[in-house]
């Protein structure tokens, strides 16, 4: 399910990846987009990733949207729910999967700045 989505826009972007701390698990990356409710919409996403047992907590950020009155919840989670069974449509927001919101493993560089700079410049 992917959108044309704005960085100035509400949304949501997702990504998906084998967790690099347990082989068992997946490790979801969320970027959401908003002026007010993201931890909501975070909540909501937690409690559809806890379907298939519970949820690990990896980071969380918060930054602006340059040039907007919008900010970004950048959160990172590993869970043994599969992608397929996350109903997006919950969300009630444009949604789109990144397949750049990844872990980095060169040095100097993490996901992180990868948002930042998606967001902040």
């Amino acid at each position: 399910m992917t959108h044309r989505v704005y960085k100035d826009s509400r949304h949501i972007r997702w990504h998906f990846e084998q967790s690099p701390d347990n082989p068992d698990l997946v490790r979801y990356h969320f970027v959401i987009v908003d002026d007010k409710n993201r931890d909501v919409t975070l909540s909501n996403l937690i409690e559809q990733l806890s379907i298939s047992g519970p949820v690990e907590f990896i980071r969380e950020t918060i930054g602006r949207v340059k040039d907007s009155k919008l900010r970004y919840l950048f959160a990172s989670y590993d869970s043994a729910t599969a992608p397929r069974m996350i109903n997006w449509f919950k969300m009630g927001k444009p949604i789109r999967e990144d397949p750049e919101l990844k872990e980095r493993v060169q040095k100097g560089r993490n996901i992180e700045d990868y948002v930042a700079n998606c967001y902040e410049r």
